[in-house]
Order: structure tokens, then sequence, then C-alpha cells
């Protein structure tokens, strides 16, 4: 399976047609590693959507889309042959992304409002991989899918995990 390792962003590269944007290596040289070529992204079209295609450097296609799993609507990385990984929340912006051969813990270092704070994947008590919003440096190999997983829940969530109108308590 396709794996990360080291520094990786997510650029812009286009606005319309495919892909929009790519998942490149962030090393010092010009030719860095396209690790996967993403097609147009939105809450909607991940959650009620055909979902958001992503395209590997072999040519095998990808979905990030939604499916039901314990009441919930949560994200889910797809191929041809089946679920690659899930992701499923815990609790206030703390995520489990559960694979083939893998389970991580995936959350906001700070818990407050909107901040930009830095977001840890976990397995256990060891630290895999430090997110911000666009980009990742793993310490060690994390699956592909679990990356556009983490990346997808940091723009979006979970639906219904949150409050969309704050309580006013009187």
């Amino acid at each position: 399976m396709e794996s990360v390792l080291g520094s990786a962003s997510i650029e812009r590269v286009g606005w319309l047609g495919f892909p929009s944007s790519v998942l490149k290596r962030s090393d010092d040289d010009e030719d860095s590693e396209v690790l996967a070529r993403l097609g147009r992204d939105g809450w909607f079209r991940v959650f009620f959507g055909r979902g958001r295609l992503v395209e590997l450097p072999d040519g095998s296609p990808w979905r990030i889309r939604s499916g039901g799993i314990g009441g919930q609507l949560v994200p889910v990385v797809t191929c041809p042959t089946g679920q690659l990984a899930v992701g499923s929340s815990v609790g206030d912006r703390a995520y489990g992304i559960n694979g083939r051969d893998y389970a991580f813990r995936f959350f906001a270092t700070r818990n407050k409002g909107f901040d930009r704070s830095p977001w840890l994947l976990t397995e256990h008590d060891r630290e895999l991989a430090t997110f911000t919003r666009t980009s990742v440096h793993a310490d060690h190999l994390v699956p592909l899918a679990a990356v556009l997983l983490c990346f997808t829940l940091i723009k979006y969530g979970v639906p219904g995990e949150q409050r969309l109108v704050p309580e006013f308590t009187w």
C-alpha cells in the first residue's frame, strides 16, 4: 500500500478540470514526487455527492466519499476493491482512523475554537505524524489513505459532531 514518510503538502494547480490540486513530497528540488492528484473538493461533494476523485501516480482511482457507520455520516477513502480508510468521531475534534491493517487516533493539539493548531496522528503512544491544514510531516510510515482522510477531517470534520447554532445559557 502507498505510504507517506517525511514531509508532503497539498498544492493548488487549477480551478477547473482535473486535477485541481496535488499532494506532493516537500523536497528541496523542483521535481518533487507527486503522491496523488486530487479532484475538486467540497463539503457537499464529499458527504452527499459522488465524492472527491483521487488518482494515484500509477493511474488507479480512489474516492473520498461518505459512509454510514455507527449512526454517523463519516468520510471514507475507497478504491475499486473496497474501503481503504474510515474516520469516525470519538470526541470534540478527535477522530479514530481505521484501515485494513491499522487503527490510529487523530486529534487537534489545542481545542480552542477556530485556531490553526497542529494535529497529531498517533498509534497507541507513538506519534506518527503532525498535520496542518495543507501539510504533513510523518516521522513513521503512514498509509496514503489515512493521510488523505486526515486532511478531509481537518477541513470538514464529521457532520453532526458540533452544533451549527451555539446554545445560549441564561
